[in-house]
């Protein structure tokens, strides 16, 4: 069987199994066969490695690439495939679970008993599968309770803990969890009726007064399609930037986030564009560095890891924080989804616009491949 059954998870396994490929390469053997055969070859390789001289080849190689198999091997025997968001790379195994087989090779590398701590992260994430790990069993009850007391709405894509609901809420269960830990699923259902009770009604929803919003309102850019696919009572704030993206304004919390209606920015005592600027102004402050990235030659991406990075594109002095980097050049960006901004000189519009379409497919709640010249004028569609 060799290494087929690696190269037909393509399509789910994305970048893991080209990088368990060259792990099974740089080991200059035969490749593993999948189901237990692969997870026995996997352990005897981990006992090998700490074995072998450091020198031979380094322990984060080892845990990239062998971290990459032992995922792949999960989503075949399990189902699934594989997920990342702001760089972490994560495997999603049945309707909640998730898993993280990088941790796992790391600790299965400094435990006493390797074979037995990779056993135990197994069995782990066969309950992540079936709706009973740590994390799948508190998204099912959080799930479960949403059914039962917002019927309107639904959990429309997940990242571990991070949850993404129908009206474009979001939702940290982190806190959940910890409550989780401890109690049985009643109790833990009763923390996730509070947690939904804070939700926005699907008619009704309390204004929050300016003095409170001005200082957590911040910007999101969202798709055309996005915006329609919205029931009809819940007409957002929505200001077109081109002819599929759009400004929305959202409140964040500390585990949650909601978009705001056009009703309730009419309800504040400020102008709309007093209320945008402001949103800008406060991202402008999350902003003051930011995490440039390079991803191919003439390409930059803006990585800092709180579901801001597309809705950077609106940052007033992007162009004069680009001009520093090359003044020779014009300065494109495309923001395919939440999590990506893309920046690239204009020798690299080519590439930059298949990542940027590569990236909007492929996103559960995509934006648009659109591109942008960057100037000091601001935003110009291209």
């Amino acid at each position: 069987m060799g290494a087929d059954w690696l190269t037909a998870l393509k399509e789910i396994g994305g970048p893991f199994v080209p990088a368990a490929l060259d792990f099974m390469h740089s080991l200059r053997c035969e490749p593993p066969g999948s189901g237990a055969a692969g997870v026995r070859w996997l352990a005897d390789q981990i006992e090998r490695h700490l074995d072998r001289d450091d020198d031979w080849v380094d322990d984060d190689r080892f845990i990239e690439g062998a971290g990459a198999l032992l995922g792949l091997l999960l989503i075949e025997h399990l189902g699934g495939r594989t997920a990342e968001r702001d760089g972490v790379h994560r495997i999603q195994i049945g309707r909640f679970g998730w898993f993280d087989p990088f941790e796992v090779i790391q600790n299965a590398l400094d435990a006493e008993e390797p074979r037995r701590c990779l056993s135990e992260y197994l069995s782990a994430a066969e309950r992540e599968a079936t709706g009973r790990g740590t994390i799948s069993r508190v998204v099912r009850l959080f799930a479960d309770v949403l059914r039962d007391e917002r019927p309107d709405l639904a959990i429309e894509s997940q990242f571990e803990l991070g949850v993404e609901l129908s009206n474009g809420a979001s939702v940290d269960l982190a806190r959940l969890e910890r409550v989780a830990r401890d109690q049985d699923d009643a109790a833990t259902a009763a923390a996730a009726r509070r947690i939904i009770s804070m939700l926005p009604g699907a008619s009704e929803l309390k204004a929050t007064s300016w003095s409170e919003a001005g200082s957590r309102i911040l910007p999101r850019l969202i798709s055309e399609s996005f915006l329609r696919s919205l029931p009809g009572d819940q007409s957002l704030y929505a200001e077109a930037l081109c002819a599929d993206v759009y400004l929305t304004l959202q409140l964040r919390y500390e585990a949650r986030a909601r978009y705001v209606p056009r009703v309730e920015v009419d309800s504040w005592p400020v102008e709309q564009g007093d209320a945008r600027r402001r949103a800008i102004a406060n991202l402008a402050e999350r902003s003051r560095k930011l995490r440039l990235e390079p991803v191919e030659e003439g390409i930059l991406r803006v990585r800092q890891g709180d579901g801001l990075d597309a809705a950077r594109l609106l940052l007033p002095d992007l162009a004069a924080r680009l001009s520093k980097i090359d003044a020779s050049t014009t300065w494109l960006a495309a923001a395919p989804h939440r999590d990506v901004l893309l920046l690239g000189r204009d020798f690299a519009i080519e590439q930059l616009a298949r990542l940027a379409e590569d990236a909007s497919r492929r996103a559960p709640h995509p934006i648009s491949a659109a591109l942008f010249a960057i100037s000091s004028q601001g935003l110009h569609p291209m």
